[in-house]
C-alpha cells in the first residue's frame, strides 16, 4: 500500500506547524505575517538579505528602516494594502512589529 500525499495537504500541515503573527491595521484590515521557513525561495533570501541589513550597526538608520521595510511586506499576505499601513508607521512602532513577527512565528512544539 503507498502513501499519498497531496500538495495542497503538504502546504497545509507546513503552515498549520509555523505560528503566525497577526497585526491589525488602523481601518481594521487583519494582515497575516507568515514565518520565514513557510515562504516561497525568493521571497525567504530577500527576508535574510534584508535582516542582515537590518541587524547591520554600520548600516545608516534609513538603509535599516529600509530593510526591516522590506522584511514586513514580504511576510505579509496582503503587501499592496500593506504598503499604505506601513508608510504612516513611525521606525520604532517597525521594529516593534518586526519583533512581535521575529518571535511569534517560531514552530510550535511538536
Amino acid at each position: 500500500m503507498s502513501t499519498k500525499i497531496t500538495f495542497e495537504d503538504l502546504i497545509a500541515e507546513v503552515e498549520n506547524a509555523y505560528e503566525i503573527v497577526e497585526f491589525v491595521g488602523p481601518d481594521g484590515t487583519v494582515f497575516a505575517m507568515r514565518s520565514l521557513v513557510i515562504l516561497p525561495r525568493e521571497a525567504r533570501r530577500s527576508v535574510v538579505a534584508a535582516v542582515a541589513v537590518a541587524n547591520n550597526k554600520s548600516a545608516d538608520v534609513d538603509q535599516q528602516e529600509t530593510a526591516i521595510d522590506k522584511v514586513l511586506v514580504s511576510v505579509v499576505d496582503k503587501p499592496s494594502e500593506f504598503q499604505s499601513v506601513l508608510d504612516a508607521l513611525p521606525l520604532g512602532a517597525k521594529v516593534k512589529l518586526i519583533e512581535a513577527w521575529s518571535e511569534g512565528t517560531q514552530a510550535g512544539e511538536a
